[in-house]
């Protein structure tokens, strides 16, 4: 009978390990399909960025090239030449994407074509240099060109579709070996589970003795099962910090971290509530900057005393009987079992607390390397938010009057002359200097002087609208950008900032700083001035103009006919 019993055990055991060795094959070998599929995919895409990318090049030349001999500007060339410089490099990258001997050839056509192309946009170009519009209109009008680029299209949206056609075929077999894999694991869970079965069937016929090895081989599988669960929590987590570490490294200001941060967290910690404190830069008190949870009222501020977690300097965790509860934790420990505190610490100094509230029976995501870790990146992830901002803030910010810099300012009008260039709109900029400025200095001092800087720039602040820009050049020197406006428009809003100028009254060491005025220069483009420096130039010319006449008035630069009609806005003195 034991004879006939281990015979049958190790006849079952041979079985099962048959089939286990044919269910681990399986998925590999379609794993392995599935990823040379993907492989492909990868490889199709390659292609058509390639063959995209050439195609975008010859777009961006032939445009650069038509507004060139249209427009007669040298400023339309820039793509006409990035399109020409780029074009060598996108060909080999097709070059080197051609793996059979017919896409070789077309590579080589379209290679051919594209050389024709641009020496045929060249010679056009070269033509218009040399002031023969009529020969340079000439040769576009031969359709040369225009026959050239369509055979491209043609060569380039054929191939194109083909890879296309490939891409879908790809996909459709990922999506057939997806279903398979899904099919092959509910065939091995079935037969795992059938294995079992009759695993427990045969061992219960087995003698008493083998009753324990039986019960340890089951706690062995409990064992495994619950390493292959925490494997996969761990292995989430990492993928969820990744992602949250990733998207804190793509925020800009602190106030979005009460956007980024509870989607993250609510993931990392399910079952939770908690928030995040920041310390204020006067160091005093920590303010929320992220909550999540059901926690409903959670203090804004918290005092570094009310907190034992900063107070121990280590994380801290308390419960309603625990001696030792956090004053701003009654909300926690109202809606959970327990309240854990972490303090934030990055290059060794506390930046603020992580609180995290649970119940008992989630005490396992509360692991104190989990959260000890994830209060570290989260401490560096916050300190470069803030450090980004902080720089920003100092690199474009003046910090006396709060108004832009002359740098952010010159940044800022390249982009919306180009802006304007390509909308075909008005773009108007002021320049303002504070009349008499030296003798507010001399009279009432330099902190007079920054009294009146501070209200003029609020006063200017608060009469342009939200588009407007407005910045410190330098000294007492002012400058207004002002997008979509007509000259005449912003003679108005001058005069409008010029009255209220007059108007101002400035205590300053029990004395009234009154008589404020200021010069105005207007500039537009369209206009004479064509660039950025020769529209300021020709505002200072204006500004110069004004103060050369008696100063507090309004003064617009000369423009040519075909522009917008200019005058000036003198103002009483």
């Amino acid at each position: 009978m034991f004879a006939r019993l281990d015979s049958s055990l190790k006849l079952f055991g041979a079985l099962i390990v048959i089939i286990v060795a044919c269910l681990a094959t399986l998925p590999y070998m379609s794993s392995h399909q599935a990823n040379l599929t993907l492989d492909a995919l990868k490889e199709g895409a390659a292609k058509e960025r390639a063959y995209n990318t050439v195609l975008s090049l010859l777009k961006d030349a032939e445009t650069g090239q038509r507004g060139y001999l249209i427009g007669s500007d040298e400023a339309f060339l820039a793509p006409y030449n990035a399109g020409v410089a780029g074009l060598p490099a996108a060909i080999d990258d097709l070059e080197r994407h051609a793996t059979s001997a017919q896409e070789q050839a077309l590579v080589a056509r379209i290679a051919e074509l594209s050389r024709a192309k641009v020496r045929e946009m060249d010679r056009a170009i070269q033509v218009k240099k040399r002031g023969d519009n009529q020969a340079a209109l000439d040769i576009v009008a031969s359709q040369r060109g225009r026959q050239l680029m369509d055979q491209l299209r043609e060569l380039l949206g054929r191939q194109l579709r083909v890879l296309a056609e490939h891409r879908n075929v790809l996909r459709e077999d990922i999506t057939i070996a997806l279903r398979y894999n899904t099919a092959l694991g509910i065939g091995a869970s079935l037969a795992s589970f059938v294995l079992i079965c009759c695993a427990v069937f045969v061992v219960t016929r087995s003698l008493n003795e083998r009753a324990e090895a039986a019960r340890q081989s089951q706690e062995l599988a409990d064992s495994n099962a619950r390493l292959a669960q925490l494997a996969a929590t761990r292995a989430e987590r990492l993928s969820i910090t990744a992602d949250m570490l990733q998207a804190l490294d793509s925020v800009k200001t602190p106030a979005e971290l009460a956007r980024v941060l509870p989607v993250f967290l609510r993931k990392l910690m399910p079952a939770t509530s908690g928030a995040v404190y920041i310390y204020r830069n006067s160091r005093d008190l920590l303010e929320l900057k992220a909550s999540w949870g059901t926690v409903g009222e959670v203090p804004d501020m918290v005092s570094p005393e009310d907190c034992w977690g900063l107070r121990l300097g280590k994380m801290h965790v308390a419960s309603p009987e625990h001696s030792l509860c956090c004053d701003h934790g009654g909300a926690w420990l109202a809606a959970h079992d327990s309240q854990t505190c972490v303090p934030m610490i990055s290059q060794g100094d506390v930046i603020g607390v992580l609180v995290i509230a649970a119940d008992k029976h989630d005490g396992s995501l509360l692991e104190s390397a989990l959260v000890t870790t994830l209060a570290e990146q989260l401490s560096l992830a916050i300190s470069n938010v803030t450090l980004r901002e902080t720089l920003r803030h100092q690199s474009t910010i003046d910090p006396l009057t709060g108004l832009y810099n002359r740098r952010f300012f010159d940044e800022s009008l390249k982009r919306e002359l180009a802006r304007a260039q390509r909308s075909r709109s008005a773009c108007s900029v002021i320049m303002v200097d504070l009349d008499h400025f030296k003798r507010i200095n001399d009279t009432y001092g330099h902190d007079g002087g920054d009294l009146v800087l501070k209200a003029a720039a609020r006063t200017m602040v608060d009469r342009v609208r939200a588009s407007d820009v407005v910045c410190r050049y330098g000294g007492e020197e002012l400058v207004l950008m002002l997008p979509d406006c007509s000259a005449e428009e912003a003679a108005k809003c001058a005069e409008s900032i010029r009255v209220s100028l007059t108007e101002l009254l400035i205590q300053h060491q029990g004395q009234v700083i009154a008589g404020i005025s200021a010069s105005f220069g207007i500039a537009q483009w369209p206009g004479k001035a064509n660039g950025d420096q020769e529209l300021l130039q020709a505002a200072d010319r204006a500004l110069y103009a004004a103060k050369k006449g008696g100063r507090n008035r309004v003064v617009l630069a000369e423009r040519e006919p075909e522009g917008l009609p200019a005058s000036a806005a003198p103002a009483a003195a």
